[in-house]
């Protein structure tokens, strides 16, 4: 049992490099388009909110779900 926990171990940290290189080309390619990568922390409460807003409109992720609210506030703002 040691041993596989071991084996897993080296998979994962053989992996990790390649990982971190596809994040790093995931974040270039959205900067290329004029997106800026954002993390966040939020109650849990709320983001159970997001993913509802998520599943009730078909959307792939939290960050569409966010990303609409965000405009809309802005927009709000904008108008105040």
């Amino acid at each position: 049992m040691q041993n596989q926990s071991e084996s897993q171990f080296l998979v994962t940290m053989s992996t990790a490099k390649p990982v971190r290189e596809k994040v790093a080309a995931h974040r270039q390619r959205l900067r290329e388009a004029g997106r800026i990568y954002v993390n966040t922390d939020l109650p849990a409460d709320l983001v159970d909110c997001l993913d509802k807003i998520k599943a009730e409109r078909g959307l792939a992720s939290r960050a569409q779900v966010f990303e609409l609210a965000l405009k809309a506030f802005v927009e709000n703002e904008m108008r105040a």
